[in-house]
């Protein structure tokens, strides 16, 4: 082995406590991802310590499985050490002969570009980036280093937001429209942490993490650990209500398909109408999820998201038949009540700039 290599950790070398750890995360990914024998993979490593974790358990775990592993890190060009982040993580790949692509964008011209903020630009570009890399290597999916911390952040952005239930229970653990898998999802990052250490692997800080003018960071550092002193379990039950919002979320769909079987909708190019067949009848809860996934289709194709005060508003239009109102909605969709049925469609915006 050359000097310096770290080799690749096996399970029944690892303290108990870790292997339980990566046993875990293995049952996980079995049990809830569904993920199968013999497929490949396409794993997400920005350098970090919870994405090295992510390699780490992954490269373990992979001959268990017949699992073919690659590996993909953006460079967001934003920070001066970015560059050494990718080659640090194509470095640790080509010690463990992973296949690696270092994948670059410039988020700042981007955010300019599109009028964007630096975050919601470099989420954009990366999942682009990721997805095109994904494709390019033939993995079935990508897998990200989100772990149980990560839960409780990404629920307080979307309360914040106005995100309606059950999203609120924050990001799934499978995202199958877009080919995401979490495997780390109910892992502590601290055990995370502690993996490495005793594997003697290194990882890379990201100073931007600390900035403050971020807002996932104020909740992170400023916000988070008031609610840990009021509760010292937090993330805990941050995770339990994320398994109701599964289980919710599980239910809506089964009966959103059952009504759309019997009453379908009207989708044509750009526009999806809810005939008044399909919303006569139906409890609020299910006229709202009705909306929800329109938005969220068509959404695909301009990158809006529905608000649930709008949403509401909506609703109760609709209720008060309130005919040839029309709503905007986030990403020029618009939605137009006629006839006690709804249309969502997406506007021109240079035909809406000559009105």
């Amino acid at each position: 082995m050359p000097c310096g290599m770290i080799p690749i950790p096996e399970l029944q070398t690892l303290p108990s406590r870790l292997a339980r750890l990566c046993l875990d995360v293995e049952r996980f990914c079995r049990d809830d991802l569904k993920m199968a024998d013999g497929k490949r993979w396409l794993l997400a490593v920005s350098g970090g310590a919870d994405s090295t974790a992510l390699l780490c358990i992954m490269a373990l775990l992979a001959p268990r499985h017949d699992w073919r592993l690659h590996v993909a890190t953006v460079d967001h060009q934003l920070r001066p050490e970015s560059a050494e982040d990718a080659a640090f993580v194509a470095r640790l790949c080509q010690d463990w002969r992973i296949p690696c692509r270092i994948l670059t964008a410039d988020v700042a011209r981007l955010a300019r570009q599109d009028g964007l903020g630096t975050e919601e630009a470099a989420r954009l570009a990366r999942y682009a980036l990721l997805e095109q890399a994904r494709l390019s290597c033939g993995a079935t999916a990508i897998l990200l280093g989100h772990h149980r911390s990560d839960v409780a952040e990404d629920q307080l952005l979307r309360f914040l937001r106005g995100t309606g239930w059950p999203a609120l229970g924050g990001m799934r653990a499978e995202d199958a429209e877009r080919h995401l898998l979490r495997p780390l999802l109910r892992t502590d990052n601290r055990a995370l942490k502690e993996l490495l250490h005793h594997c003697g692997i290194l990882w890379r800080e990201d100073s931007s993490n600390a900035d403050t003018r971020y807002t996932r960071n104020r909740l992170r550092h400023t916000v988070l650990p008031l609610l840990r002193q009021e509760n010292p379990r937090l993330e805990e039950a941050c995770l339990h209500l994320w398994e109701l919002a599964g289980i919710d979320g599980d239910y809506w769909q089964q009966e959103l398909e059952r009504h759309l079987a019997r009453t379908p909708w009207q989708e044509a190019s750009g526009s999806i109408t809810l005939p008044r067949a399909l919303l006569r009848g139906a409890h609020a809860a299910l006229r709202l999820r009705l909306y929800h996934r329109a938005v969220a289709r068509l959404a695909r194709l301009s990158g809006g998201q529905a608000r649930s005060a709008t949403l509401l508003a909506l609703d109760q239009a609709w209720q008060d038949g309130r005919g040839g109102t029309t709503f905007q909605l986030p990403g020029n969709i618009m939605a137009h009540l006629k006839g006690g049925s709804i249309r969502f469609y997406v506007e021109n915006r240079q035909d809406a700039q000559k009105n």
